[in-house]
């Protein structure tokens, strides 16, 4: 009985890397849709600061969040196959 109880944790852990795994793919997704968004806009001679300050800054966050991301991805994976037994 004590299997079954680390195979669901084993089990929700890997939910938990297959989530960040999209969660980390949309969010490089969305950062090279801003980039070239950015990047259009700023090739405009008029090009409106408020917006692109906007665009920078969500970048900026997206940037952020993929590091607390990848770092609880890392963590994730260590425990996992440290602690669990393979899939």
């Amino acid at each position: 009985m004590a299997t079954g109880g680390i195979d669901s944790v084993c089990a929700m852990m890997r939910r938990g890397i297959e989530f960040l795994k999209r969660e980390i793919k949309q969010k490089e997704t969305q950062i090279g849709i801003l980039t070239a968004r950015l990047q259009k806009l700023q090739s405009q001679p008029t090009a409106d600061a408020t917006i692109v300050k906007e665009i920078r800054d969500d970048i900026a966050k997206l940037e952020n969040e993929l590091v607390t991301d990848r770092a609880q991805l890392s963590a994730f994976e260590d425990e996992v196959s440290a602690s669990c037994p393979p899939a």
